[in-house]
């Protein structure tokens, strides 16, 4: 008698599997760890994890770039002065 294979479910993220680690590394943007970490966390539901790590991406998206100021070259204060 032949047994059926049983299905993985599509939902769960099976940290055994190889390939299912890669694309959600990929489509997450994390490391293998820290998708290990955030599974030990809040479960191994795959929109859990991503509801955990889309405020940790924004945050990371929106950090300020470092400003750099030019200061002005000596002719264009005697130009600024000089039309005021």
């Amino acid at each position: 008698m032949r047994h059926a294979k049983p299905l993985a479910n599509r939902n769960k993220i099976d940290l055994a599997d190889p390939s299912q680690i890669r694309i959600l590394r990929r489509r997450l943007g994390i490391s293998a760890d820290d998708l290990q970490r955030v599974v030990a966390k809040v479960g191994n539901s795959i929109a859990a994890v991503c509801k955990e790590i889309e405020p940790q991406k924004t945050l990371q998206a929106t950090e300020p770039a470092p400003v750099q100021i030019e200061s002005p070259s000596p002719s264009k204060i005697g130009v600024a002065a000089s039309a005021a």
